[in-house]
This record gives C-alpha cells, structure tokens and sequence, in this order.
C-alpha cells in the first residue's frame, strides 16, 4: 500500500492540504502520515510524539504553546480522515520543517509528499525562505502543493 506524507500546521491552508490529501488518499489506496514539525527549542520531549486518529481534538482543550498547537493541528487533521475512512496517524516532530519533512518522507518510503504554501510576500520568502520550495528541491518522492488561494 501507498503512503502519502501529510504536511500540515495550524492554518486554513492545513484544512485546503486536508482535503486535498483525502482525494489523493482515496484515489490510490493509500495510507497516511500526517506531520507537523515544531522548532526544536519549543519542544518539550526528545521523542516524536506519535498520535493514532480516532482520538477526539475537542478532548485535547485548547493549545497553549507551539507544540501543543502543532498536536492539535495534527489531530484535527486526522479527524478528517478518519470521518472519510482513510488509515491515517500523526507524528509531531522537532525540527526544521523543509529538513524533517524531506527526513519523514524517506524514512516511510512515501510515495508523495503533500503539503500546502503560504503566499509570502517578496521579503519575507527572502527572509524566512520557503518551506514548499525546500521540499521540492530537496525530495525523492514527488510532491503536491496545494496553491489555492480560495
């Protein structure tokens, strides 16, 4: 079975990503991952924190902090594909998000990367630089950007 490798964070980009990772999933059988990565100086454990779907995201109250937001996002996204019966776990990691998506997606042996991109203005992709454009450069497996801006 196929594995498709979700990049989600807490956007409304994340929820467009969502959904077009469930058409994706259904199209080729797939099984999901869904990640979000979290700075490693705001992570509290040197462990992935590995989360199965079926676990309700209203149990989980309200996040607090960078890694408790990434959970979250990572829940909610796994809420979605279970309600359309998709095999789909979640991963929060630490690290930087181009490098540690790039690392999940060998280490599963993905087959495609899905993901979605801010619409940064000119300086700000020059000064933070661009996640979906690491990826691609950098990615064995193809990827999917969801570039919706509706």
């Amino acid at each position: 079975m196929k594995t498709l490798l979700v990049a989600v964070d807490n956007s409304l980009i994340a929820r467009k990503v969502v959904s077009l990772a469930i058409e994706q999933a259904l199209a080729h059988q797939a099984k999901v991952i869904v990640i979000c990565c979290v700075d490693p100086s705001y992570f509290s454990t040197p462990e992935v924190i590995n989360i199965n779907a079926g676990e309700d995201p209203a149990d989980f109250g309200m996040a607090q902090d960078e890694q408790n937001t990434a959970e979250a996002a990572v829940r909610h996204a796994l809420a979605e594909f279970l309600r359309a019966g998709i095999d789909a776990h979640g991963r929060v990691l630490a690290g930087e998000a181009a490098e540690t998506i790039v690392t999940q997606a060998n280490e599963l042996q993905a087959g495609m990367i899905i993901m979605g991109r801010r619409h940064l203005s000119s300086f700000n992709r020059l000064l933070k630089g661009s996640v979906s454009a690491a990826v691609i450069e950098r990615a064995s497996c193809p990827v999917l950007v969801d570039v919706r801006v509706d």
